[in-house]
């Protein structure tokens, strides 16, 4: 344990959007992050293998394609973030679950299976073309978020909120639904799954 990296309360602005030495990122992987913030960073493809990262902020950030194998979020918070192609499955579970909240980012093609994302919410962001398997999706809201060609299988989302959510096609069939609130018009996929038509 001597030789952990540890970074408290820092602040990060713009790593890796130049070519500048004192824009390249330190090495993450492996380190413990408390309280740190970061700032218009691009840290696409960057590792955060092994991280525990602990009440931390990324705004406006480009962390597209990052290794998050075996990291542990415990309240990270995300705010206009490019997440694109991003396999959160590989994270690790910390002693209260993934803890994550994603305001206006984009988490296309992102991949959720197997996870506990009763701790997690998503607002006002882009989730296109998302896989959503196997997760516990009790509760979770996602506010705002267009959900367009998101695949939903075999999920629990009793009691999540989906009523300002839009473009989704949930399968009642497929996933436990009881409790999920919806609104119209995106209501009317359920229908639609179910074969029924509205007149």
């Amino acid at each position: 344990m001597s030789g952990l990296v540890r970074y408290t309360d820092q602040r990060f602005e713009g790593l890796g959007a130049s070519d500048e030495p004192a824009a390249q990122p330190p090495p993450f992987a492996g380190a413990v992050l408390v309280g740190c913030s970061f700032t218009d960073c691009a840290l696409t493809e960057a590792s955060f293998r092994d991280a525990h990262l602990s009440d931390c902020d990324f705004v406006r950030c480009d962390l597209s394609l990052l290794d998050l194998t075996d990291a542990v979020f415990q309240d990270v918070r995300f705010d206009g973030c490019r997440l694109t192609g991003n396999h959160f499955d590989t994270l690790k579970l910390g002693a209260m679950g993934v803890m994550a909240s994603f305001d206006g980012c984009d988490l296309s093609y992102c991949s959720f299976r197997g996870m506990d994302l009763t701790a997690c919410s998503f607002t006002a962001g882009v989730t296109k073309d998302a896989e959503f398997v196997r997760c516990d999706l009790t509760g979770v809201s996602f506010d705002d978020t267009d959900l367009e060609r998101c695949v939903f299988q075999a999920n629990d989302l009793s009691g999540a909120d989906l009523r300002s959510a839009r473009n989704y096609r949930i399968s009642p069939h497929g996933n436990t639904v009881k409790g999920m609130r919806v609104a119209l018009p995106e209501a009317l996929s359920l229908l639609a799954e179910l074969g029924l038509d509205l007149d």
